[in-house]
C-alpha cells in the first residue's frame, strides 16, 4: 500500500513539473517573439530612414579624394542609375529620363531622348539631373565652368578631376555639354519648299528658311536665313522671275543673368529687286530681355540702336543711290507648344529710320511646325514684310510698301 502511494505521488509530482517546464517555455517563446518582433520594426525604420537619408543627400557625399568611378558607383544604387552613357533625368513626378542634355537656358531644359526625341522640360519640374558628359556651365556672377554636372534638389555639384565645387541651384543661369567636336554646340534647322505647276500655267515657286544656333553656357550665336524665288511663264512659255527676295540676319546674345542678356553685335542684309532694294544693310548693338519662359512657351524682346545702309537699283534724277542713317531697332519673339506635335512661332522686327533709308520697316512671320517624325515637321507659315516710304525708280514708279507671302515646306531639324 505505501509502495503503491509512493508511484501515485511520484507520477503526480512528475506530471505537475511537465506541466510548468511546459509553461515557462510557452512563456519565454512568447517573449522571444514580442522580442524579436519589436527589433524587426526598428531595423525596418531604420533603414527606411538610412535611403531616405541617402536619396536627399546624393551627390553632396563625395569627397574630393574620390574617384569619377567611384562617385558613378555610389550613383549607381538601385534608386540611382549610373551615368556612364547617358545623361539621366528625374522629373518631381518621380518619372527617369535617359538621353542626352543639349541645353538649359531661361528655366527651359531641352532633353533629347531616343524614344520621346526632343523635349522641353520646364526647369522647375526637374528634381534630379547627372551628365556622363563634361558640361560648360554659367553662373551667376563667376566665370563659365567646365566638369560634370549634377543636380540633387537645391544643390548643384560640379566635379572637374579632384576639384569639386558646389553652388546653389538659383544661381545657375545656363549650361550646354562641352562637347569633343565643335558641332556638337549647334543645333540646325531648315526647310524647304517646293510649287511647280505646268499645263495651261507654267510657274516655279521656291521658299526655304535655314536657321542655325551655337551655344555655350555664356552665350549664343543665332544665324536665320529666308529666301523666296518665284517664277512665271509669260506668253511665249518661257519663265520669268516675278519674286526674287533673300534675308540673312544674325546676332551674338552674351547672358548676364538668367533672364537678361546683351548684344554687342547683330546685323541684317536684305535684298528684293521688285521692292527696288539692290541690298540693305543693318549693324547694330542692344539689350534684351526674357519676359517669360517655361517648357511651352518662351517670350523674348529685344532692341538697340543700329546703322542702316541702303543701296537702290535705280532712283529718280538727282536722287543718291546709295544713302546711310542712323537707325532704331526693336524685335520680340514667341514660341509656344500648342499640342505635344504643334508648335507656333512668332517673330517680329520693326527698323525706324529717315524715309529715304525707307522710313519704318518691319518684318513679321509666324509659323505653325506640326511634326510628321522625329526629326521632320510640317512648315506653313504666314511672312509680311512692309516699307512704309519705299524709294521710286527712275522711271517715277514706286514699289508697293507691302509684300504678303504664304509658304508651306518641310522642316529638318539636327
Amino acid at each position: 500500500m505505501i509502495q503503491k502511494l509512493f508511484f501515485v505521488t511520484l507520477s503526480y509530482l512528475l506530471f505537475i513539473s511537465i506541466a510548468f517546464a511546459e509553461q515557462v517555455d510557452l512563456k519565454k517563446t512568447s517573449l522571444d517573439k514580442n522580442v524579436i518582433k519589436k527589433v524587426a520594426v526598428e531595423e525596418a525604420q531604420s533603414a527606411q530612414d538610412e535611403l531616405l537619408k541617402l536619396e536627399q543627400t546624393v551627390g553632396e557625399q563625395t569627397t574630393s579624394s574620390a574617384s569619377p568611378a567611384t562617385k558613378d558607383e555610389a550613383s549607381a544604387k538601385p534608386w540611382l542609375p549610373a551615368a556612364k552613357e547617358f545623361d539621366w533625368v528625374q522629373l518631381t513626378s518621380g518619372e527617369w529620363l535617359k538621353g542626352e542634355i543639349k541645353s538649359m537656358y531661361n528655366d527651359n531644359l531641352e532633353f533629347d531622348s531616343d524614344k520621346l526625341d526632343l523635349l522641353n522640360i520646364d526647369w522647375a519640374d526637374v528634381k534630379y539631373l547627372k551628365s556622363y558628359r563634361p558640361s560648360s556651365i554659367n553662373v551667376e556672377n563667376r566665370e563659365p565652368i567646365s566638369g560634370s554636372l549634377q543636380i540633387s534638389g537645391d544643390k548643384v555639384t560640379i566635379t572637374d578631376g579632384d576639384n569639386i565645387q558646389k553652388f546653389d541651384r538659383f544661381e545657375l543661369i545656363s549650361l550646354t555639354p562641352s562637347g569633343d567636336r565643335e558641332v556638337d554646340f549647334w543645333a540646325i534647322k531648315f526647310t524647304l519648299g517646293f510649287n511647280i505647276q505646268s499645263g495651261n500655267t507654267e510657274q516655279l515657286d521656291y521658299n526655304s528658311k535655314f536657321n542655325a544656333k551655337r551655344r555655350t553656357a555664356k552665350s549664343r550665336f543665332v544665324l536665320d536665313y529666308i529666301g523666296n524665288i518665284s517664277k512665271t511663264g509669260n506668253e511665249n512659255g518661257v519663265l520669268t522671275e516675278t519674286v526674287n527676295n533673300n534675308r540673312i540676319s544674325s546676332s551674338l546674345n552674351i547672358y548676364a543673368t538668367r533672364y537678361f542678356f546683351y548684344t554687342p553685335a547683330f546685323a541684317e542684309l536684305y535684298r528684293d529687286p521688285f521692292q527696288n532694294i539692290e541690298n540693305r544693310l543693318s549693324l547694330g548693338v542692344g539689350i534684351g530681355y526674357t519676359l517669360f519662359d517655361s517648357s511651352k512657351f518662351e517670350w523674348n524682346i529685344n532692341g538697340g540702336p543700329a546703322y542702316l545702309s541702303t543701296k537702290y537699283i535705280s532712283v529718280e534724277p538727282g536722287e543718291e543711290q546709295k544713302i546711310g542713317a542712323a537707325a532704331l531697332v526693336f524685335g520680340t519673339d514667341f514660341d509656344a507648344e500648342v499640342t505635344s506635335s504643334l508648335d507656333f512661332i512668332f517673330k517680329y522686327k520693326i527698323q525706324a529710320s529717315k524715309k529715304e533709308v525707307g522710313g519704318y520697316t518691319h518684318h513679321i512671320i509666324a509659323t505653325f511646325e506640326s511634326e510628321i517624325t522625329g526629326s521632320l515637321d510640317f512648315d506653313i507659315s504666314m511672312i509680311w514684310d512692309r516699307i512704309s516710304q519705299p524709294t521710286k525708280d527712275d522711271l517715277g514708279v514706286a514699289p508697293e510698301p507691302d509684300d504678303y507671302r504664304l509658304t508651306v515646306g518641310v522642316t529638318y531639324t539636327y
